[in-house]
């Protein structure tokens, strides 16, 4: 890692960009295994994207518990890897994985916490005054939810590397982001914005059939539909079933998940590495200006 202390957003991009390039035969193939088990019916779509009936159902819930502690290690490896840790990488791995998952799911908690505010204020606050009120309601849960999530964004480090707890690896991460949160908001973004695209391409044929759905549906409702109008038109876009998407189109869809995310650890392990370098120089300045 060549950034110093104090480097351009465009310098920690142009380092992951590198480890992007060099490590897709050596990092990649990790992530590309982590997402093909997601994929799978016996990942249940994942942790958080799971049937709640999973719960009544132990066989189903053991697949799905096997499967997160499987992903959380492949990822844990990949992370190994990034670093060229060879020798010590799978035992490595191994120690990390409950660190990294708890940590995982309450940073994943408290962004969907803040999400699912946002969706709940949205729909009324349309309803009643309008979009644009809508949109100004929902920045008040989204702004802090933004700056959170930017600040938790390197618990995978310390967990993995740093052998921290996941309390202890969250707080790292947002100890290191708060020495220079703008810059780490900034690079956090890139990553996010190919993430989004990523999401978009994957949820393209649901959300079109979707919007069709409402398009023929809000053709039946009155001219001014009351709420409880609007609350059934929603329950039926949600319920209808999406057409199931071509086979070779979900194994592109895994493909490009994988080089999203590959792509991400790049970056926010760029950026760590950064912030770790500038909370080590402020250490040191403080100790000798100590002494």
């Amino acid at each position: 890692m060549s950034s110093a202390p104090g480097s351009a957003v465009g310098d920690v991009l142009a380092e992951a960009g590198r480890a992007f390039r060099t490590g897709i035969f050596t990092v990649f193939p990790w992530i590309l295994a982590a997402e093909i088990l997601a994929a799978l019916p016996v990942a249940g779509g994942g942790v958080f994207n799971t049937d709640l009936s999973v719960l009544g159902r132990p066989l189903a819930l053991g697949g799905l518990l096997v499967s997160a502690l499987v992903q959380t290690w492949l990822y844990a490896m990949a992370i190994q890897r990034l670093t060229n840790n060879g020798r010590a990488a799978a035992r490595a791995a191994l120690r990390a994985i409950p660190a990294l998952l708890i940590a995982y799911l309450i940073y994943e908690v408290l962004v969907l916490l803040g999400l699912g505010i946002a969706l709940i204020l949205f729909l009324p606050t349309v309803l009643l005054f309008g979009v644009v009120a809508g949109v100004i309601v929902t920045l008040i849960p989204l702004a802090p939810t933004a700056w959170l999530s930017t600040a938790l964004a390197f618990f995978a480090f310390p967990a993995v590397l740093e052998r921290r707890g996941p309390l202890a690896a969250l707080d790292r991460s947002f100890r290191l982001a708060r020495t220079r949160w703008a810059h780490a908001a900034l690079v956090v973004s890139v990553p996010a914005g190919v993430l989004l695209l990523v999401a978009i391409a994957q949820d393209a044929l649901p959300v079109w059939h979707a919007v069709q759905t409402a398009q023929h549906l809000m053709a039946q409702l009155p001219s001014q539909p009351d709420l409880a109008q609007m609350q059934a038109l929603l329950d039926r876009v949600t319920t209808q079933p999406a057409p199931a998407a071509h086979p070779l189109w979900r194994a592109l869809c895994v493909l490009l998940s994988a080089l999203a995310w590959w792509y991400t650890l790049a970056v926010c392990h760029a950026e760590y590495t950064a912030l770790t370098r500038i909370a080590g120089t402020h250490r040191t300045t403080r100790l000798e200006s100590g002494s």
